[in-house]
């Protein structure tokens, strides 16, 4: 038993005329006859019986037709289903960042996104290591990130440049030296102020003169500051502020401390408005590189 059958004998049930069926299905007289025949057989028994050119029911087709159209509804309503689900689906992005910076201006980005293109977007904290792997998985849509890859199946886009500042006391020498060299911070007492990336947290640490220290709380990175325990590396956007003006702030761009965010997707990605939401991600991280 086929669906097409029950469908061509339901509809043939109705207009009690295989002809006018056949207009209404769009489907060849012969071919629902063949059909409602082969039904017939499977279920050994009459279907119909004919009353000049029309065709009514037998006792045993009304209690098909009732199973029939129960069996075809639920069809339908388990296509719909499928479809809806399908197109929830499709409707909804998923973005994968890197703790940092864009932690900082993703939120709006993606309320500017659902606000504007009535899609939903879901924000998912990621390893750097991890962030490829889900996009070739398709676990994400997208990925802020500050890796990179040659692999053409995924798209690229350069947004922004992070940067990280040196936080320490005033009226220390080196806070006051125009551009100090890398190599004179690293002989330094230094703090390293979450999040920074592994790579050059693991520089630092093989490299320095003295222990590196790792803090996760800006209020210990101010009690650092405020007893002179050391200096402060942190990223571009945190504000260390000084109430009474005990530190300053130098900026380490002309250092190699800097990495580029970047937006990647596949280049196969399916989803309605991709590139509308695309757009505005760009757009508007862009507009914000200076994050505070």
């Amino acid at each position: 038993m086929e669906l097409k059958q029950l469908k061509y004998f339901v509809e043939v049930a109705k207009r009690e005329h295989i002809s006018e069926a056949a207009l209404e299905l769009n489907v060849a007289q012969s071919a629902i006859s063949r059909h409602i025949h082969n039904l017939e057989n499977e279920l050994e028994t009459s279907l119909f019986y004919r009353r000049g050119r029309n065709v009514f029911l037998t006792a045993e087709g009304k209690q098909l037709l009732e199973y029939a159209k129960q069996i075809l509804e639920q069809v339908d309503l388990t296509l719909s289903q499928f479809q809806t689900q399908v197109q929830q689906q499709q409707s909804v992005y998923t973005i994968g960042y890197v703790d940092g910076s864009i932690g900082q201006i993703l939120p709006q980005v993606l309320q500017t996104i659902e606000n504007e293109l009535s899609l939903s977007l879901i924000p998912t904290l990621l390893d750097e290591q991890e962030t490829l792997q889900a996009l070739r998985a398709q676990e994400i849509d997208f990925a802020l990130t500050t890796v990179t890859t040659t692999d053409p199946t995924f798209e690229i886009v350069p947004l922004v440049e992070e940067t990280y500042v040196l936080y320490g006391d005033l009226h220390a020498p080196m806070m006051n030296v125009p551009n100090p060299p890398l190599s004179h911070i690293l002989k330094q007492p230094l703090y390293l102020l979450e999040p920074i990336p592994t790579d050059f947290k693991t520089y630092l640490i093989t490299h320095a003169d003295k222990p590196v220290r790792v803090l996760n709380q800006e209020q210990f990175a101010r009690f650092i500051l405020r007893n002179q325990k050391g200096f402060v590396l942190a990223p571009t956007y945190v504000n260390l502020y000084s109430q009474n003006q005990q530190w300053k702030k130098i900026s380490l761009s002309h250092t190699d401390f800097k990495k580029t965010l970047h937006l990647i997707y596949r280049r196969d990605l399916q989803k309605p408005l991709r590139d509308e939401v695309i757009q505005i991600i760009m757009t508007h991280i862009q507009q914000r590189s200076v994050y505070h």
